[in-house]
């Protein structure tokens, strides 16, 4: 079993994996972070043999993976570094954890394409683990690359109590942007409605302790009944007039919201139309609604720019 491995990065994802594959049997014996410091106080609950601020060649011949866990800004600079050691790469497996970037990100004539693979946690990580915080457990992993490596990427995922789905090369950024848009967008979505209840004199800071039940029942709505039909509220029930409302009130006291609004309403609409809530009649008059606001948006915008 290619059990040893070799961690370069240490900051949240790496850090992650660090702690839960030593925690699911694996030997992490070697650590590469700049930041010493943060190295130095991981390494107090983990039994790594050596760390370094730099990659080193000796850890690459020492290990049956190397995992990369840096910003995908720096992928392509790691993967320099490690070539530029003049170790045998030739039966080392190398996994990196970016959504986005694929194994192409590799230089084919250094590294065996069969070995290479992208293992992406569908995950959100908001800081460096200093113990094992089960971020990686139960969870889908997004994977892509070689044959061989699929088959050790699929363990190691196992290991871990997870599961995987497998993503088209050409499809990387594509999957990355689905992510962005359940995680990342959520928080914006949810400052949003922060932003709209401070408005009306509401304290921001208890917008989460009032709209906490809802999404929890959303979610577990979701969770039971589907997406499609777990859709409630003015659009699923064709209130126009309640819509209408809202695009005034929003037009006249937060106007900068109104693409927002508009946007994420005609994306409503087709779950709506899905849920068969809506027929196309009541399509086209919610559709009309918004694009009257979308239109005079557009003349406000021109006018202030011209």
């Amino acid at each position: 079993m290619k059990n040893k491995i070799y961690i370069i990065g240490t900051g949240r994802v790496g850090s992650a994996f660090a702690f839960e594959l030593e925690g699911a049997g694996y030997k992490v014996n070697f650590l590469t972070d700049k930041n010493s410091d943060r190295l130095k106080t991981i390494c107090k609950s983990l039994s790594v043999l050596s760390t370094s601020e730099s990659i080193k060649r000796e850890f690459i011949e020492a290990s049956d993976i190397i995992l990369i866990c840096v910003q995908d800004r720096f992928i392509a600079e790691a993967a320099k570094e490690i070539r530029m050691t003049e170790a045998d790469l030739s039966e080392k497996f190398f996994i990196h954890t970016s959504g986005s970037e694929s194994t192409d990100v590799f230089p084919v004539a250094e590294f065996n394409r069969n070995n290479l693979i992208s293992m992406h946690p569908i995950q959100t990580f908001n800081k460096i683990s200093f113990q094992n915080n089960n971020l990686l457990k139960n969870i889908y992993f997004g994977i892509e690359g070689g044959e061989d490596a699929q088959r050790i990427a699929a363990e190691i995922i196992e290991r871990l109590s997870s599961r995987f789905i497998e993503i088209p090369k050409e499809k990387k950024y594509l999957y990355h942007s689905a992510c962005v848009i359940t995680s990342n967008f959520l928080v914006t979505l949810l400052n949003i409605s922060s932003e709209i209840i401070g408005s009306i004199g509401i304290d921001k800071s208890k917008m989460f302790e009032i709209f906490k039940p809802i999404i929890n029942n959303t979610l577990n709505n979701i969770s039971e009944h589907g997406l499609v039909d777990s859709l409630t509220g003015p659009f699923e029930r064709n209130d126009v007039e309640t819509i209408s409302n809202h695009l005034n009130s929003i037009n006249r006291e937060i106007p900068s919201l109104i693409p927002f609004y508009t946007l994420l309403g005609m994306e409503t609409v087709k779950v709506a139309f899905k849920k068969e809530s809506l027929n196309l009649t009541n399509v086209i008059s919610i559709l009309d609604l918004m694009n009257e606001y979308i239109v005079n948006e557009a003349k406000l915008t021109n006018k202030t720019i011209n």
